[in-house]
């Protein structure tokens, strides 16, 4: 459309920085092109079109009036790169697309290995993100549809950032993780550390895995692992929760209620940590089964219930990696 040379370098400031980048890498790695564009570009995008009745058009879906029409944009996840097809007389130079397009935002990932385990490599769990907009057409998230594009050595940058996720510092201390879907990632990591540990002859604490999802035929992630560090003793207990394989529907706040006893006793009277990792949904009656047990084994008040959670938190080990 454009008929850019991308091995032309650009010069820019972006994010504060001045940056020097071929067009291709501009378009590909620093440019969110295939982002959802705000009114702001709509609007800047009609100044430079050449066609009237263009111009005229993204002007109105700026108003009141093309209110309906963009809040329908937004829910169909129309792009930059659609916007430049669809108004095709509006030809912003690169410079201009640099000013205008917001900067990809970083994707971050647990780290689902043990270093110790395997070192010189990163594990991660993804899940491809698809779904279907209103007119029917297939939507791929950004990142995930990038990582299936890879092949088998390819190279990526990538930054490594610190994490709220971190093992108790004695490895005597009982460990007890809740998942859900992808949410396992740093979990794995915790098992293989403490797997390593253990072959080093270190005496570990013992370890409970809630792990949610909605069937276990299609979204039991690392399911053979998880069966066979609990076959080891490894992973004393392993508490599953698959949603949607019967009747009933079961989460892992039921499966910790079941619990209570066991999860007052570790977190309480053994020094334990907790750790929920993934959606946000089930924090609250994830907090309300722990409530439950320290009220009903732990000898504590129900007044001050959460306040021993919030004494936890402070000490970090009551830990809550949610999206």
């Amino acid at each position: 459309m454009y008929g850019l040379d991308g091995g032309e370098f650009v010069t820019a400031v972006k994010d504060g920085q001045c940056q020097t980048r071929s067009v291709h890498s501009w378009l590909t790695h620093a440019l969110d092109l295939f982002g959802r564009p705000s009114k702001k570009f709509y609007s800047a995008l009609a100044d430079f079109a050449a066609d009237e009745k263009e111009a005229d058009k993204l002007r109105l879906l700026t108003t009141s009036e093309g209110s309906i029409e963009f809040k329908d944009r937004v829910a169909d996840t129309v792009t930059y790169a659609e916007l430049l097809l669809e108004f095709a007389s509006a030809r912003p130079s690169v410079l201009h697309l640099v000013d205008l397009i917001a900067p990809i935002k970083p994707r971050h990932y647990s780290i689902a290995s043990s270093a110790k385990m395997h070192p010189g490599s990163v594990h991660l769990c993804v899940v491809t993100v698809e779904w279907k907009n209103s007119k029917g057409q297939l939507r791929t998230g950004q990142c995930t549809r990038f990582l299936n594009s890879l092949n088998i050595g390819d190279e990526v940058v990538v930054s490594v950032k610190p994490s709220v996720m971190k093992l108790p510092p004695l490895d005597s201390q009982p460990v007890i993780m809740a998942g859900l879907g992808t949410g396992m990632a740093p979990f794995r990591a915790f098992i293989e550390e403490r797997a390593v540990r253990k072959l080093e002859g270190v005496n570990v604490g013992p370890m409970t895995l809630y792990f949610g999802s909605r069937h276990r035929a299609m979204e039991y992630l690392y399911g053979e692992e998880f069966e066979a560090y609990h076959a080891d003793g490894l992973l004393t207990n392993l508490r599953l929760a698959f949603s949607r394989d019967q009747k009933e529907k079961v989460y892992i706040q039921h499966r910790m209620r079941e619990d209570s006893e066991m999860l007052s006793s570790h977190i309480l009277s053994q020094d334990g940590s907790f750790y929920l990792c993934g959606p946000t949904w089930p924090t609250g009656d994830v907090k309300d089964a722990m409530v439950a047990a320290f009220t009903e084994f732990g000898g504590v008040k129900a007044s001050e219930a959460s306040k021993v959670i919030e004494e936890l938190k402070e000490g970090e080990r009551y830990i809550l990696e949610v999206y």
